[in-house]
């Protein structure tokens, strides 16, 4: 089995690991689009992704750089879960009373561009869990994800 299907099976291929290896030699222009592929049929709707996937009209430094583009992003996501799960974090340790806090909990839920996995923080939600309670949930799962 070659590399880079080893590291398919156990989980391990993402942005920042293909660019690294498609600079190195390891990953071929068709992994890079397989990888693409792969993550549309599995739900992706970016369309530089879609790009990727049909990439094989692209010259090496256009995918080189379509590549980049996408480690750039995953960092910037992971960049602001980071500042959510902090302005999270200070919303629930605040002294401040529940009015206030939900007020605070709304601001950041537009602030961050309406996270899907903070829906049940809205006070607008159909769900029948707090906002508060929710938020906490949102922050240990975001807690746990980015401590690993």
């Amino acid at each position: 089995m070659s590399p880079i299907k080893i590291m398919i099976n156990l989980g391990l291929l993402c942005w920042p690991t293909i660019l690294f290896g498609f600079r190195k030699g390891w990953v071929s222009r068709k992994d890079v689009i397989d990888y693409a592929v792969d993550l549309l049929i599995n739900g992706s709707d970016n369309e530089d992704i879609a790009i990727i996937a049909g990439g094989e009209s692209l010259g090496n430094d256009e995918l080189l750089d379509m590549i980049s583009n996408q480690v750039e992003q995953a960092k910037n996501s992971a960049a602001l879960d980071k500042w959510r799960l902090a302005y999270l974090l200070n919303i629930a340790e605040s002294d401040e009373n529940q009015q206030t806090k939900l007020d605070r909990l709304q601001e950041v839920y537009a602030n961050f561009d309406y996270p899907e996995d903070m829906a049940s923080c809205s006070i607008y939600s159909q769900d029948e869990i707090d906002p508060l309670v929710a938020m906490m949930q949102v922050v240990e799962k975001l807690r746990s994800r980015l401590t690993q």
